[in-house]
């Protein structure tokens, strides 16, 4: 099977999903946009959930990749893994608050994709346990991974609770001078 033509596939599929929500999505949809036969699709996915659970990961992929490129330009720990975080979840946080579509690829996520957002949030812990490997609380008992694993459920909770990209910010921005504490 043609894993570039699947890649595709998955690209556009995650276009179509943000641009109108999973249910709203069926697999003529995105056949078309695609520009394959619904029997077509089916050579590649099995069904709507299965495109869905791909394109989640490609999309963490996409983040992770940009947050990779992006540390170069970062200096302090403290910088980068407040720009993977950035890039993660506060950028886009304000559209999934005011965008019904983006809102309910967020709920469908859990619901539909729920291994595959696990996995995508597993590659970034492994980025962020790569940088957390500085921190003293690491060498008193929580090794990096942990603490990742701390950050992102973390983060995950504040973006249930905060009402706006600023207050999220806020919240990951005093989380993390918690973690760097005393070093």
């Amino acid at each position: 099977m043609d894993n570039k033509k699947k890649l595709d596939i998955v690209a556009t599929a995650l276009e179509v999903f943000f641009k109108y929500g999973y249910k709203r999505v069926s697999m003529n949809e995105i056949a078309e946009a695609a520009g394959i036969s619904r029997a077509g699709l089916y050579l590649y996915f099995k069904s709507k959930e299965e495109i869905f659970n791909a394109a989640i990961i490609h999309y963490g992929d996409i983040l992770i990749e940009e947050i990779k490129k992006g540390l170069l330009y970062h200096k302090t720990t403290e910088d980068k893994i407040f720009y993977a975080l950035e890039v993660w979840a506060i950028r886009n946080f304000d559209d999934s608050l005011h965008s019904p579509e983006y809102k309910e690829i967020t709920d469908s996520s859990y619901q539909f994709a729920r291994v595959a957002l696990d996995t995508s949030y597993g590659k970034l812990e492994t980025l962020l346990a790569s940088l957390l490997e500085i921190y003293p609380i690491a060498a008193e008992g929580i090794p990096p991974m942990r603490l990742a694993q701390l950050v992102t459920g973390a983060l995950r909770g504040f973006k249930t609770v905060a009402k706006s990209s600023d207050e999220l910010r806020h919240l990951i921005q005093d989380l993390l001078r918690i973690v760097s504490a005393g070093q």
